[in-house]
């Protein structure tokens, strides 16, 4: 009889074992799934980061465009302006 009671006593005690240890893996199958929803969540913030990224450099490369536009007419009235004065100059010492 004593026997049978240690037996069931083991028995007890595996089948508790068992019961943690399945417990134990439901809770990692859980933050497994919980650790890809955040690394999904995580590439499409840095999918959004990267597209506002491409945009400001557009919008930077713009501007230069326009600057660089403006700097050309610039110079180009500046040359005209400096030609015209040369010719007022020769005209003057005449």
């Amino acid at each position: 009889m004593m026997n049978e009671e240690k037996m069931d006593t083991m028995l007890s005690q595996l089948i508790k074992m068992v019961g943690n240890m399945h417990s134990d893996q439901q809770e990692m199958k859980q933050e497994m799934h919980q650790m890809k929803q955040d690394q999904l969540g995580l590439q499409v913030q840095l999918e959004k980061m990267e597209t506002k990224s491409e945009e400001r450099h557009q919008e930077i490369l713009a501007r230069f465009k326009v600057l660089e536009i403006d700097q050309d007419f610039v110079w180009e009235k500046t040359v005209r302006n400096e030609r015209d004065l040369a010719n007022i100059k020769r005209q003057l010492s005449q």
